[in-house]
Parts: C-alpha cells; sequence; structure tokens
C-alpha cells in the first residue's frame, strides 16, 4: 500500500461521523448501565450522526459542497450552525431525560469546541479531523491512560493523513488539534 492509499484509510476511518460515534457508543457502555448506554448512543447517531451525513450527502449530490468532508472553507460556514443546531437539540434532550450531569458537561464542552471551530473557520479552515479526533484522545484519558495513547497517537496519525492527502495545510491541521485537544482537556475536568 502506498503513502497515498493509507492516508486515504487512516483519514476514512479517523472521519469525525465514524470515530465520534465509535467514541460516544464506547464511552457510553464503559460508563452507564445498558439501557442509558443504548439511550445515548442512540440519541447521538439518531439526532446527529445520520442527520448530518444525510445533509452531507444531500449537499454533495447537490453540487453544494465538493465532498462529504465539506473541505471547502466558504461551504463550511453554512454546516456549522446546521451542526451546532443539532448539538442544541441533543444537549436539551439530555437535559430533559436527566441523564449524568457529567454526559451533559462532556457534551456542553463539545457543543463549545464545534462553536470556537466554527468562528475560527471566518479566517482558517482548521482542521475538524484534527480537532475530534485530539478532543477524543484527551477525554479518553479519563478512562484510561492507554485509551488516551492510543488514540493519541492515531490523533497524530490522522493529521499525517489529512496532510499527505492535501485537505488541510500544517496550520490548519495545528490550530485544529489545539483546539480539540484544549477542549478535550477542558472535559476531564468537568
Amino acid at each position: 500500500m502506498n503513502t497515498l492509499s493509507l492516508a486515504k484509510w487512516i483519514s476514512i476511518i479517523g472521519h469525525p461521523l465514524l470515530l465520534g460515534s465509535i467514541y460516544v457508543v464506547f464511552v457510553s457502555f464503559y460508563r452507564m448501565e445498558r439501557p442509558a448506554a443504548i439511550l445515548v448512543s442512540g440519541l447521538v447517531i439518531g439526532l446527529v450522526v445520520v442527520p448530518i451525513t444525510l445533509h452531507n450527502w444531500r449537499k454533495v449530490k447537490n453540487g453544494k459542497y465538493g465532498n462529504f468532508d465539506v473541505s471547502d472553507q466558504q461551504q463550511r460556514k453554512n454546516f456549522y450552525p446546521f451542526a451546532l443546531i443539532l448539538f442544541v437539540v441533543l444537549l436539551l434532550l439530555f437535559y430533559f431525560l436527566q441523564l449524568p450531569s457529567e454526559l451533559i458537561m462532556t457534551s456542553l464542552v463539545f457543543f463549545f469546541l464545534l462553536l470556537i471551530m466554527g468562528i475560527v473557520n471566518l479566517k482558517l479552515k482548521a482542521s475538524l479531523h484534527a480537532a475530534i479526533a485530539f478532543f477524543i484522545s484527551l477525554s479518553l484519558f479519563a478512562l484510561s491512560i492507554g485509551f488516551g495513547l492510543a488514540l493519541l497517537v492515531f490523533a497524530i496519525a490522522i493529521s499525517w493523513s489529512r496532510l499527505v492527502k492535501r485537505s488541510h495545510s500544517l496550520q490548519e491541521l495545528v490550530v485544529g488539534g489545539f483546539l480539540g485537544a484544549a477542549f478535550g482537556g477542558i472535559s476531564l475536568w468537568v
């Protein structure tokens, strides 16, 4: 397998929707009783992952997005408000369903990461792949140093893959990775 093919596979596996879904399911079942874990996983996948997947797919099909990753900075200006609205709905449901405060606070920290990424996007197309991968890696340190380190290595690999694919500049990756790590670190304290 050549370098570009490897980078493409790492980028696919590290896609925020896939990596984020795996993270939510894993952490939910690790920290909660099975019924609560099923509820949380279902809400995140049903209210965030599926709508974003359908939204991006439809926008690509209609020619409004150049690709599923929404790699164009101008196109991302329409993506962030949609994603943020979905997270507001999710957060409200978590609150009204009286789910654990730790879940609500971590989700709120993630919401603010997305909000800041949307604001940064007005000037720079910071890497959402890197931001989410580093957020997840830092937040996993709360469960296990081993999980955190494994995902930290994978976050670096994801960033490398985005650079090799020329999806992002080094500056965009550093900013995304820094913001993800910073908010992931904050999630350790909530």
